[in-house]
């Protein structure tokens, strides 16, 4: 017989606890002279320049200007240089207001300026005659084209996030349809489908590039899982800010990729207490049938996804928390075709003569009996009879729709303090756990209880991925052109993956 059936036990690449690795970063000393107001542009933060001048559109030298974060009410103050430049870096991505005073000039505010990570958004300031008690409110636009970065990126921003319909809440889903990214391959490493790493996909391809050569971070943190190619820990929608993709032109902090760069910045709390509650679900009772299937029920689906998340101060104006959860539960009917024995194959090797292992078969002049090695023949007996095809056929003779069942509960938690004016930190903890049966092609052996497979390429059998990251962040000023920011973060990340009949199997 050319098929012989096989209990695969996979090898060690299969059956791999992977990996405790450290990946401490320090993406430092974001440095602007004086006399040039440019500051390194970073993966999660942005910054806000502009020149003062007045009606004449002359210069003005040594202008006061404050920015004031309104979220966390954190403010900065620098001072316009000779040519009637500011410029402050390394600021958290949201919403400011900046205000100008000079002496001899009326004093105008910006009230709200959107910046996203990366952003080196310009504001340019035209200060009018007058007394210094006196006001003018200046509208702000975020202008289309970043003029001060040749960064070729997306931004997807943070309603965007929140808005965006996306199936299973996989954030991969945005960044797979910004310009110059598609969809992976559905076989690849990181779809999700194979051993390596069972959660849901990461796969997407940036310029052609093979799916595992992006490079994640998260707050400016690496988050690569190194031999597979994979991303390390997945925010939670909820947990997420904003994304930004660069596609082009990284720049040189990004480094190390051939692919592009996915930077998640994380949410975190402020002045003001907010959260949400959900549960989206999915039913196959709201699903019609597959125009192609004309017989059988419907593979099952359901789908339950629920979570909620709070943030807002500890310490007004010092301290801010944020944290989330979300849990995950999935029962999937699959459709396997698989190749089975024909039916006289099943009968001849069900029909085993009493004493010595014989098959009972029939020559056409009588019963003659076969003798047949024991262990071959137990081999051969935990196939089940065909029930599908026509009668005698050699293939594609088995049709089963068993059901592939994955739950997962995922967590992160961010704090935030400000020491003072100029001393920042952060905390930030991120948890993923989940767990994946894929079942067998060929069902369970009713007499023995076995599972059987259906094919070395199904990978079935039960599946374990737990992936966490400890990450921190310090940022220190010296000077509104002159300041410090430090990451750090511990990733742990166990892919365990068993095959059928393993202690950890289940149905």
């Amino acid at each position: 017989m050319k098929h012989a059936f096989e209990i695969r036990q996979r090898d060690e690449s299969a059956r791999r606890r992977i990996r405790s690795f450290l990946s401490a970063s320090l993406l430092g000393l974001a440095m602007a002279a004086t006399m040039l107001p440019q500051a390194i542009a970073q993966l999660t933060t942005s910054d806000i320049l502009g020149t003062v001048t007045d009606s004449s559109g002359a210069v003005v030298p040594n202008a006061t200007v404050v920015i004031t974060n309104t979220g966390t009410n954190e403010k900065r103050t620098g001072t316009t240089n000779a040519s009637g430049d500011y410029n402050f870096t390394l600021l958290p991505v949201g919403h400011y207001s900046i205000s100008v005073k000079a002496t001899g000039f009326q004093a105008a505010i910006t009230k709200d300026l959107s910046v996203e990570a990366g952003d080196r958004a310009r504001n340019d300031v035209h200060l009018q005659t007058g007394s210094e008690s006196t006001t003018i409110e200046v509208t702000a636009s975020t202008p289309l084209l970043q003029a001060d970065s040749a960064t070729v990126s997306s931004t997807v921003t943070a309603q965007a996030v929140q808005d965006l319909p996306l199936n299973g809440r996989n954030f991969v889903q945005l960044v797979q349809i910004v310009p110059g990214a598609n969809e992976g391959p559905g076989n690849g490493l990181t779809s999700g489908g194979r051993p390596d790493d069972r959660r849901q996909t990461a796969s997407f391809s940036v310029n052609g590039q093979d799916d595992t050569l992006n490079n994640y971070t998260i707050d400016g943190i690496d988050d690569n899982e190194r031999i597979i190619g994979s991303i390390g820990v997945r925010p939670i929608v909820e947990a997420i800010q904003e994304i930004t993709v660069q596609t082009n032109n990284y720049t040189a902090e990004a480094g190390r990729t051939a692919g592009g760069v996915v930077s998640i910045v994380t949410r975190a709390g402020t002045n003001q207490f907010h959260g949400s509650a959900y549960e989206y679900f999915r039913n196959d009772i709201f699903d019609a049938r597959n125009v192609l299937q004309t017989s059988g029920k419907r593979p099952e689906l359901r789908q339950n996804q629920f979570g909620g998340s709070v943030g807002g101060p500890i310490f007004k104006d010092r301290t801010f928390f944020f944290g989330d959860y979300e849990g995950f539960r999935q029962v999937n009917g699959l459709t396997y075709t698989k190749t089975t024995l024909t039916q006289e194959q099943f009968n001849d090797v069900n029909s085993v003569n009493g004493g010595s292992p014989q098959l009972l078969l029939n020559t056409g002049n009588g019963t003659q009996g076969l003798p047949v090695d024991p262990i071959a023949l137990a081999y051969l007996q935990l196939y089940p009879a065909p029930n599908a095809g026509a009668p005698g056929a050699l293939n594609n003779n088995y049709v089963t729709s068993p059901n592939r069942t994955q739950k997962s509960n995922s967590f992160d938690v961010r704090v935030d303090h400000r020491f003072n004016a100029n001393n920042n930190f952060f905390g930030r903890y991120d948890y993923n756990k989940v767990d994946t049966f894929t079942p067998p092609g060929l069902g369970t052996n009713a007499a023995t209880g076995l599972q059987i497979s259906g094919g070395q390429f199904d990978f079935d059998g039960p599946a374990t991925d737990t992936a966490q990251q400890y990450g921190f962040g310090f940022t220190h000023i010296f000077s509104p052109n002159l300041l410090i920011d430090l990451r750090a973060a511990f990733t742990r990340i166990n892919n365990l993956s068993l095959p059928l009949n393993s202690s950890g199997a289940r149905g």
